[in-house]
């Protein structure tokens, strides 16, 4: 049977998912090859490797379009490269067909392929680059010329020579000009001379020190320094007046609390004329827990918040249609939410008005290792985990293997110690998990005869109110109506505290008073949320 596919029995072969083949053909190559290999080398000429996972992953690949190839040997050199490295360079690369899309809409809206220059400053894998000097050549310009007007920045050198020879190939072989230079983004300037500024920036957290200037102000509040959001500043600065800023990046910069003066920033730059989601996003990305989204801004005079948006819905393929039209809140610093989501009727309530109140998990299991104790120690508190939390079921103290109770030792009277009535919520989702919010209620039984409880550091905890009112919110919070609200203004997989705190509510009257009627959980907050009859979000905004 060939590598790459699986025989099932009494019926045709199936092929395996391509990034099976590429994980399988990147675990090969890195038995095989020496330390200190040019990576981006062996996986620009696979010819010599006579690997049977290298072989299928070859093969398949030399099936696809140019721009699918690409992509594939892009993944396959993150995929080779240490976690430890991936993550610090957030190196995931664009499917083809977002990038298409995106490309698409920047032509859509005055981007000339015969005329205008382009940068993508964060190049590595030439997902853009390679395609719209695919596009170029096609449309008649001359190598020469397309790549006089192609112009890209990448810190991984590996990855930059890669990029080169996509490009390259796309361009019938012409490399007389560089055009991805190796360098930090965040260290070098760009002028304003760009028609088009596209990317899919790299993201997570970034310390001061590894910046050489204060540009990080406009988009980024202290000690919450996000990558993408100083790229996103980055990408402003580089497109000239009346340029285009097409870029892919994480979806909570649309409703995080921290990501009010990137908001700002963004408005204040130039027209949006379109903010995206891509749906199913591992369809378009290898690897990735974060939510995606797609902006395209017209450098200019700031936004006017009554002008249309288009809020389209990216699929595996493209755009889905039709694509919504919408305006942002008249305050650009709060949330920016989708026509359908800012229609959504409006509860008024939050997790206060249920008697609640959220912390974050206290106990860090693996910087305090040596407060795990024995049942029997004096200051023995039992310890929930994430794991511990089932939706709709009682959530009981056991440890990871399945077979006991993990205590650890926390000084009497300390606030960390839990009480009384509580919910507790995963921290974290994976993107296998149909809810983001996933809540239960602690079972006093399984504490009883303790001071209380810890839970780890990726759980939320909700304390405060009466039983009655700690199982109604935990019977709400697992609804699909209130999973969706938090959705609509949160764009990671980590549950936040403070998005929490806000997340709009049915009133607990209207909830119970459902419920008591015989309608479903989920029905009931349907109904509750309806007959709040406060204005919707996009009339209240």
């Amino acid at each position: 049977m060939a590598l790459g596919v699986i025989e099932l029995r009494g019926r045709k072969q199936v092929e395996l998912p391509m990034l099976a083949v590429a994980k399988a053909a990147a675990r090969a190559l890195s038995k095989s090859i020496s330390n200190g290999s040019d990576l981006g080398k062996v996986c620009l000429d696979l010819s010599s490797y006579d690997l049977p996972e290298v072989i299928s992953f070859r093969s398949r690949v030399s099936a696809l379009r140019s721009s699918e190839r690409n992509y594939w040997i892009g993944t396959l050199y993150t995929l080779m490269i240490s976690a430890e490295r991936r993550r610090a360079q957030a190196t995931y690369f664009t499917r083809p067909d977002l990038a298409e899309a995106v490309i698409n809409l920047a032509i859509e809206h005055g981007f000339d392929l015969e005329k205008h220059n382009v940068l993508d400053p964060a190049a590595g894998g030439a997902a853009f680059l390679s395609l719209i000097a695919q596009r170029m050549f096609a449309q008649g310009v001359s190598p020469a010329v397309a790549a006089s007007r192609l112009n890209g920045n990448e810190i991984d050198a590996c990855l930059a020579e890669m990029s080169e020879s996509l490009i390259s190939d796309e361009l019938d072989g012409f490399r007389d000009r560089k055009i991805v230079t190796i360098g930090d983004s965040l260290r070098s300037e760009f002028p304003a001379a760009y028609d088009l500024v596209i990317a899919n920036p790299p993201y997570g957290r970034v310390r001061l020190k590894d910046l050489d200037n204060d540009y990080w102000t406009r988009v980024s509040h202290s000690g919450h320094i996000n990558k993408y959001a100083v790229f996103t500043e980055l990408c402003f600065r580089a497109a000239k007046p009346g340029g285009l800023i097409a870029l892919v990046i994480p979806s909570s910069f649309k409703g995080g609390p921290l990501y009010n003066l990137m908001r700002s920033f963004i408005a204040s730059q130039g027209q949006i004329l379109v903010l995206g989601t891509v749906i199913n996003r591992e369809d378009v990305f290898a690897d990735v827990t974060q939510d995606i989204s797609v902006l395209l801004v017209k450098k200019g005079a700031s936004h006017r918040h009554n002008a249309p948006v288009k809020f389209p819905s990216f699929v595996a393929g493209g755009i889905s249609h039709p694509i919504p039209q919408g305006s942002l809140p008249a305050d650009l610093s709060s949330p920016w939410l989708a026509p359908g989501d800012a229609g959504r009727d409006r509860g008024g309530a939050t997790i206060a008005t249920y008697g609640g109140s959220a912390k974050a998990g206290y106990f860090v299991w693996n910087r305090s290792q040596d407060k795990f104790c024995e049942a029997s120690d004096p200051l023995a508190i039992p310890l929930f985990w994430a794991k511990n939390v089932r939706p709709g079921k009682a959530c009981s103290p056991v440890n990871r293997r399945g077979d006991g109770i993990d205590f650890v030792q926390v000084p009497s009277g300390s606030p960390a110690i839990i009480g009384g009535p509580a919910i507790i919520i995963q921290r974290t989702t994976n993107s296998s998990q149909p809810r983001r919010i996933v809540a239960a209620v602690v079972d006093q039984d399984s504490i009883a005869g303790r001071q209380g409880f810890v839970s780890e550091n990726h759980t939320i905890v909700i304390t405060g109110g009466t039983s009655e009112e700690i199982h109604l919110l935990a019977t709400l919070l697992n609804t699909k109506a209130v999973d969706e609200r938090y959705r609509a203004v949160s764009g990671t997989a980590t549950v936040s505290v403070t998005l929490l705190r806000e997340l709009d509510l049915p009133q607990p009257e209207f909830f119970r008073a459902a419920l008591s009627r015989g309608y479903s959980a989920e029905d009931a907050a349907a109904i509750s949320y309806r007959t709040g009859r406060l204005p919707r979000l996009a009339e209240a905004s």
